[in-house]
Order: C-alpha cells, then structure tokens, then sequence
C-alpha cells in the first residue's frame, strides 16, 4: 500500500489530503501538526478573539472526519527532520516513519520586525488559537491595545479587541491601509467607517520600540511619538516555514521552490501552501493554498493537474463594512512594470461613490476585460465580477454602465 504523509495540517494540507483520499481510497495518508487541534479557520480566529464564536466553531473539519476520511492525525507533532534518501521523517520523539510520497504544507509563521523590547510580556502574535487563547487571557487585565499592521487580519483582530472592550489602536506602516488591496480613495472610505466604530489609526509609522520595564507600557514610534497602550498584537506579514526543508537538501529561496505540480527538486516530496514558493511568489493566500492544496493532492495521487498561479482575491468582514478585493487594483505605471499608483498603458478604471460616502467601487479594465476590483461597502457583484475576471469576458459592450448601481452583472457572466 502506497503511504503519504503530510507534514503541516492547514488549509493547504487538510485539503490535499482530502483531495487524495478521494481519488484514491486505499492510499495510507498520514497528517503531522505541531498544533494540538484539528484542522481550522485562521479567518475565523478574530471572532473567537472577540468572543462571537467558540473554539470549536473556528474547526473546519474535527477529530471525527479524519476517521471518517480513513485520514491518521498526529496532533502536537512537531517532524524534527526529513530523510530524503531513506524516504522518511524524524519526530521530535525519535520516531522514524517511512513514507512514499511527502507533502511539506508547513505553513509560515508571523512575521516580526526587529523592535525592541519585543521580547516584553503583552507582546503578541496572531496565528494560532494558541495565541488567542493567551491574548484572551491578557487582555482580562490589560485594556489598551495597539495592532501592529493594518493588514486584514490586523484589522480583524482590532475590531475582535473593540468588541471585547478595549481602546485599540492600529499603527500602519503604509501611508494608507491595505495597500495591496486598496487605492488610495477606497482607503480613505474603509478608514472612515473604522474610525466609525472607535478605533483609532495610525499612518505613516514605524515602530521602534515597545516601552516598559518587563512588560508592555507603550509603543515608541520612530519619529518620536509614543502610542499608550499594555497589549501589543503584531500583525505585519509572513514568513515562510522553510527551515525542515532547507535541511533536507531541498531547494529554497523565500519558499519552497515548486514547479506546476508542487513537485519539489527531490522526487517524491512536494510543497504546498504558504511554505511554497511558484514562479518566484508567495502567495500567503487562503484561497491559494486550497487551489495548491488541491492540485498537489491531484499530482500525488497520480492524476496529473497544473497550477497555473491565482488571481488574488480578499474579502474584510468587519460588522457593518464589507469589502472585497480581486486581482489588478493599482495597475502599473508606464514607466514601471511594478504594480504602483497610475493608470498604466491600456487601463480604464471605472469608478463609483456613493454620496453617502459608505460605497466605493472600482473596477479596473484592460483590452475590453475586467482585472480588477474593489468592491467596499456593497457585495452584491461580487460573485459576477469574480466570474467575469476568471472567464476573461469581454465587457466593452457594456463599460458606460458596469458600474452603475442598477446594472445588472450576472446578465453578461
């Protein structure tokens, strides 16, 4: 019997697994996690932080569908290292397992930037439940936070804190919220309605370092001011979990190095995920990671299938806002190939605001198609618009009115 393990129990994992076990019912699949919990929702950890659901409500499959599933999970299981040429892994116990096939769906971890005082107590990640758990548990006592990084998971997380109590604070680096996702005007509409519910912003700053004795008593801005606050939560990125592969002999750059099929330079192991590096990209992507997931799955259980890169696609739901974001929405300069403020040779944005200054939306076309957009505040397109830029339809028809709050999408999907 053919034995594939996984080591990683993520988004990307759980479904190449699934995806396995479903084309082939009798392949032995194995699932290593250094978590103690069995596969869940990294999106849904700020509302268990906010405490609108429990713990088990973030499980997205638990202990029960890996029996189902015929799937063995090794929970709390960290792999201390990989042996290629004996087609096995090491656990932090000893413990040799064979295995024919490997998937490394590691996983990243939080970025952290070299702030001092980092090391403080009330200094903070946000990843696991693990971390929620502990932030919970601080923030009993400690009622002033500051989210580093206005990234979505940061602001999720702020507005969890708000409804739990606290005056929060987010410092961004950029001169705007989220950056990647949003041009310069809808960053000014989502500020506003997050100003709305009493969370303060912070543009424009770096943090230099976190001030107190042991633990957390302020936030010290590089340009000299000081944000008030005893719980800090660093939101700023990812990187990549590479270390184990790094180890092994397999290639790495920022990430894992994968071809088409996730097929790593060593026959045999593959790589998906947050860890995986396709094309000179990371996607850090939820939506990524399940097509990965998915095609990785494909490959290892012999039905050949491509990945050919995913159309970035984000969606904020904070109470009351709702924003979703797709594809190109800053398109490139003429004079740079980067993606950058400016319309570009070739573009046509398309632009609607509401009076009431809640709606913001922007759809960015190129050679009759849309590529891009933003869509804040109003989400009834947002399912039309994903399908006109995956189907690459040609919408110059109809461009006077694309954005016309009375025009119906769907009639050209």
């Amino acid at each position: 019997m053919e034995k594939v393990i996984i080591i990683g129990n993520g988004v990307a994992g759980a479904t190449a697994a699934e995806v396995i076990r479903k084309k082939n019912k009798d392949i032995s699949i194995s699932v290593y996690s250094d978590e103690p919990y069995p596969f869940y929702s990294r999106i849904k950890l700020p509302h268990f932080l906010g405490d609108e659901i429990k713990q088990e409500n973030t499980y997205i499959y638990n202990t029960d569908w890996y029996k189902e599933k015929r799937i063995e999970l090794y929970s709390g299981t960290k792999i201390k290292k990989i042996e290629p040429d004996k087609k096995s892994i090491v656990t932090e116990r000893d413990e040799k397992v064979s295995y024919d096939k490997l998937l490394l769906a590691t996983g990243s971890t939080n970025f952290i930037p070299p702030i001092k005082g980092r090391e403080k107590n009330g200094f903070f990640t946000l990843r696991t439940i693990g971390d929620v758990l502990s932030i919970k548990e601080y923030s009993l006592n400690n009622k002033k936070a500051v989210l580093i990084g206005g990234g979505l998971l940061g602001l999720e997380a702020a507005r969890g804190l708000r409804v739990r109590g606290l005056d929060v604070t987010v410092v961004e680096f950029f001169p705007r919220l989220l950056p990647r996702q949003l041009d310069e005007k809808g960053a000014k509409v989502l500020q506003r309605l997050i100003e709305k519910m009493g969370i303060n912003i912070v543009l424009n700053a770096q943090s230099d370092e976190v001030l107190g004795e042991d633990k957390v008593a302020g936030l010290k801005l590089k340009d000299g001011r000081n944000v008030d606050c005893n719980l800090i939560i660093i939101s700023a990125g990812i990187t990549p979990r590479i270390e184990i592969a790094k180890e092994a002999g397999i290639s790495v750059n920022k990430g894992i190095i994968v071809n088409e099929r996730f097929e790593t330079n060593v026959k045999g192991i593959y790589a998906a995920g947050d860890c995986a590096e396709f094309q000179g990209r990371i996607y850090g992507l939820w939506t990524a990671s399940t097509e990965q997931g998915t095609v990785a799955g494909n490959n290892i259980a012999g039905v050949d299938t491509v990945y050919s890169g995913t159309t970035p696609s984000t969606t904020l739901k904070i109470v009351g806002i709702d924003l979703t974001s797709i594809g190109v929405v800053n398109p490139p300069s003429p004079t740079s190939p980067l993606e950058g403020e400016g319309k570009g040779e070739g573009y046509r944005e398309l632009i609607r605001e509401d009076g009431s200054d809640d709606i913001y939306k922007k759809l960015v076309i190129k050679d009759g198609k849309i590529v891009g957009a933003i869509l804040l505040g109003d989400t009834k397109d947002v399912r039309a618009v994903g399908k006109l830029i995956k189907n690459n339809v040609d919408v110059s028809k109809h461009e006077d009115k694309l954005v016309d709050s009375k025009f119906d999408l769907k009639l050209i999907t």
